[in-house]
């Protein structure tokens, strides 16, 4: 009932960012990649044709790293949820507790400041409000797109000088928010990739650094699923 109520609320009031294709109705994996694909291939298009660097984001452990002061405060600041239904959602998230299991014996409790409950339906929403204005890092020249913690940008060019350096600078902004968030991004996990139909250019790796860690660059990439084609 919650959930129902709160996602009426959300898309009746237009709040969610397009940019979000994850547990929201009418939308797939396969819409998210579609919609990468098309912007690719305008891109190669173009006279003189574009390349696109792209950037394959992962999130550790992303729903238990949720701050759960920061999604009140948003809730009500951002989204201008409030009264009872904020006061729910406070209690849903507050003095939750764990223990651990091992070996047929318990520990103690441990209070819990931090994550939303992966096996509730409404975690996937918060999660989504939590991380909505991760978004605001692009602009006319940078593309992004989510599905829940899997995250992506890209960016398409002429010059590839210019295309590592406006991803690089995205990626910056991006570690400054997920800090901002007490959450992080894995390097060793992330990858970049890059496509083109310029055969000259099949073996070209752009250099691109998360945090100062520059990222593996994959041919093919995998992405919700679907291996994507250098040349799409």
């Amino acid at each position: 009932m919650i959930l129902k109520r709160l996602t009426f609320y959300l898309n009746s009031q237009d709040l969610l960012p397009k940019e979000q294709y994850g547990f929201r109705e009418g939308n797939s994996t396969t819409d998210q990649v579609l919609y990468f694909c098309q912007n690719t291939r305008d891109a190669q298009n173009k006279r003189p044709t574009n390349h696109t660097v792209s950037v394959f984001l992962d999130l550790t452990k992303a729903f238990d790293k949720v701050w759960n002061q920061n999604i009140i405060i948003k809730l009500y600041e951002v989204f201008g949820i409030s009264g009872r239904a904020l006061t729910w959602i406070y209690a849903f998230l507050r003095n939750r507790l764990i223990r651990v299991n091992f070996k047929n014996s318990l520990s103690r409790n441990f209070k819990l400041s931090l994550g939303v409950p992966q096996s509730s339906v409404r975690s996937p929403i918060l999660f989504s409000l939590f991380l909505s204005d991760i978004e605001q890092v692009t602009n006319g020249m940078r593309k992004i797109g989510s599905f829940a913690d899997d995250i992506f940008l890209w960016r398409s060019g002429i010059d590839l000088k210019k295309l590592e350096s406006g991803v690089n600078q995205a990626l910056v902004d991006f570690w400054n928010i997920a800090e901002d968030h007490k959450i992080s991004f894995n390097p060793s996990k992330s990858m970049a990739g890059f496509f083109t139909i310029n055969r000259k250019l099949y073996n070209f790796h752009p250099n691109i650094l998360l945090n100062h860690q520059p990222l593996a660059v994959n041919k093919h990439p995998r992405y919700l699923g679907f291996v994507l084609n250098r040349e799409i």
